[in-house]
């Protein structure tokens, strides 16, 4: 190879800033780098140019002791010539990619500099799998700001690799926490049989109450979302509790109306399910401020909880209990227009009045039929 005649780099006011912005932006397995050439001059130039930016530099005189060197690792970046005795800086290249391929992506990468005039060999170059390609003789500038550029790059990879396991991660996590819940819900419906319906269904009357509302579809899921668990915290009451065939005590009622801060609670550490925790436990908070389990009224209660709480109420009347029988879709009516401005907000009743109209709301899956008189208690605890 023909040497060519460079001029030994000298720092600067620009090279220090160069050499700080290197070190700062290099990690510890990216600050080793490995110079292949045949001429010592240029070896030694690149040597000391690079090294005064702040990386540790190795060099070799060949690509057959460039590839020991490399077998002992840790390089994130070769600078070799092209025109050299035995392997080329090409087939160098090519044995390069192929550590890289067996390290699964996280080989060094590969400048080549060569003396060679014309763009076949750039091209070739960049075929096998180079970043870049200086032609000799090359600025220090612009091999300053190349370097930099890649290792820019590399930290971005590195980032958006890191970002991807973070996220593989939780959803592993995630999804294990959701078949907990998921187990947990099966474990209310287990305790109590009106529950596992009645919660499917206060989802979907939720959601239609919210899309009718003009509620976007994002909300609208997640109003079901929350709809289906929303008694998830009656895990924790007692199973006497639950399914006593008469009216509860007033220490009973203490119990029950526990679960909304515990279903809250349960679902809190689950991200996927986040977004309904604040629903679940305001579900049973009202519009005149006197529910539980924070006693917050009108506009405090969210939104989301507010329309959950009307599909609430709504099924538990229509439903059987078991303590009493469903009532009729009129009656249930006349109770949620009763509580127009004092359970519920005014506007959330009309939507459900506009979908009740259009026979969206009931469906003849309980009895739902019977004649008795409502008692008291019932029109202020409806579920």
């Amino acid at each position: 190879m023909t040497a060519r005649t460079m001029t030994t780099p000298t720092t600067t006011a620009t090279d220090g800033k160069a050499q700080q912005g290197a070190i700062q932006i290099a990690t510890a397995t990216e600050r080793r780098i490995l110079v292949v050439d045949d001429e010592p001059a240029i070896r030694t130039m690149l040597t000391v140019f690079l090294s005064r930016l702040g990386f540790d530099v190795e060099s070799a005189p060949d690509a057959e002791s460039a590839l020991e060197l490399l077998k002992v690792g840790g390089y994130f970046l070769v600078i070799t010539d092209v025109g050299m005795p035995g392997l080329s800086g090409l087939e160098l290249l090519s044995e390069i990619q192929a550590i890289t391929t067996q390290m699964n992506g996280h080989g060094p990468d590969v400048i080549i500099v060569t003396g060679r005039p014309g763009e076949k060999v750039a091209v070739e170059a960049l075929r096998r799998g180079a970043y870049d390609y200086f032609a000799k003789p090359f600025s220090f500038d612009a091999m300053t700001f190349t370097v930099k550029r890649l290792l820019e790059r590399r930290r971005l990879n590195r980032e958006a690799q890191e970002y991807h396991t973070l996220m593989v991660r939780m959803e592993a996590a995630d999804e294990h926490a959701k078949q907990a819940v998921r187990a947990l819900v099966e474990a209310v419906y287990a305790k109590d049989s009106y529950t596992r319906g009645h919660m499917e269904r206060v989802g979907m009357i939720a959601a239609k109450v919210g899309r009718h509302m003009g509620r976007d579809e994002r909300d609208v899921e997640l109003l079901y979302r929350a709809g289906t668990l929303h008694d998830i915290g009656k895990i924790g009451t007692p199973d006497a509790i639950l399914n006593k065939p008469s009216s509860l005590t007033p220490s009973e009622w203490d119990s029950i109306r526990l679960h909304p801060i515990v279903g809250a609670n349960i679902l809190a550490p689950i991200s996927a399910l986040s977004d309904v925790c604040t629903p679940v436990r305001c579900h049973h908070e009202r519009w005149d401020g006197t529910g539980y389990p924070d006693k917050i009224g009108g506009e405090d209660i969210p939104e989301l909880a507010r329309i959950l709480a009307i599909a609430d109420v709504c099924d538990a009347l229509y439903s059987d209990r078991a303590y009493r029988l469903g009532l009729p879709e009129t009656t249930v009516r006349e109770i949620i227009v009763a509580g127009k401005g004092a359970h519920f907000e005014p506007v959330i009743v009309d939507a459900l009045l506009d979908l009740c109209e259009q026979g969206e709301i009931f469906a003849p899956l309980v009895s739902a039929r019977s004649d008795r008189r409502v008692g008291d208690d019932e029109l202020h605890e409806p579920c």
